[in-house]
């Protein structure tokens, strides 16, 4: 190798302390970006320079530029479309090589099959939180959404009867927090937890919300997906599984990078 690679992992996910494992032991320089202090602290045992917060496309620029970023890994979750946009085009501009590495999760479609032969729960699929929103509106019975702080107002201006109808599980932090008092008429309407979730814990977040009905996404296995749809079918409660955004030209093996460290 006749210079060493500077890498800039979008991390966050478990994907992503794959990648900087993979990045070392080929001796590159890495620097990872993270959203927030939990995701940097994914890192703790890494010897990586990190970004902490949300940045958007100029301010990428300008760090990765200052840093001299010469190829970017972006392992950012399947849902957080925003960053991988605004990533994509920062490297655009620069004239940087990118790589899109997740792995496919069919744990969606193996799940509805498995319902039909009872060994999971009912299952409704659909492609973003809007038709979820229809789905819960054809549906009678309360509503356990597990899809993150982002989306709730989604569900508030399109849910009948939603102060009513629906319960919210979200990171306990205090920017959620303070999203679900503005959400929520009351706040036994939701609770603020830190993951990760056994089914155990899962089932008395159903019990507790006297749901019928859980909203989720197909997170796969690293998001606790397993988890959540066992509780469910232990308590009968059917699932509206949220599909991951279609994505293109992803790497899915990161063996595929070893020719640029030949």
């Amino acid at each position: 190798m006749a210079e060493v690679m500077r890498w800039l992992v979008i991390g966050g996910t478990s994907e992503s302390v794959d990648a900087v494992g993979y990045l070392m032991s080929k001796k590159a320089e890495v620097i990872v970006s993270a959203a927030t202090e939990m995701g940097a602290a994914l890192y703790d045992g890494f010897d990586v320079r990190l970004w902490v917060g949300y940045l958007n496309q100029e301010e990428f620029i300008r760090k990765m530029s200052r840093e001299g970023v010469t190829h970017v890994l972006d392992a950012s979750h399947p849902y957080a479309v925003e960053v991988t946009r605004t990533v994509k085009a920062a490297c655009r501009e620069l004239g940087l090589e990118y790589f899109r590495y997740t792995r496919r999760d069919i744990l969606s479609d193996v799940a509805a099959e498995q319902a039909d032969q009872g060994q999971m729960p009912q299952i409704y699929p659909a492609e973003d939180s809007l038709e979820a929103v229809r789905i819960l509106n054809r549906l009678p019975g309360n509503a356990a959404l597990l899809t993150g702080v982002k989306t709730l107002s989604v569900y508030r201006d399109g849910v009948e009867d939603f102060q009513k109808r629906c319960y919210a599980r979200v990171l306990d932090n205090e920017a959620s927090k303070i999203r679900c008092r503005e959400i929520f008429q009351e706040e036994c309407h939701w609770t603020a937890q830190m993951p990760p979730f056994d089914v155990e814990a899962n089932r008395r977040f159903l019990r507790q919300s006297g749901a019928k009905l859980m909203v989720t996404k197909d997170s796969g296995a690293a998001g606790g997906l397993p988890e959540k749809l066992e509780a469910a079918r232990l308590e009968g409660v059917s699932v509206i599984l949220i599909r991951r955004p279609e994505e293109r030209d992803i790497l899915e093996n990161l063996n595929r990078l070893d020719v640029y460290f030949e």
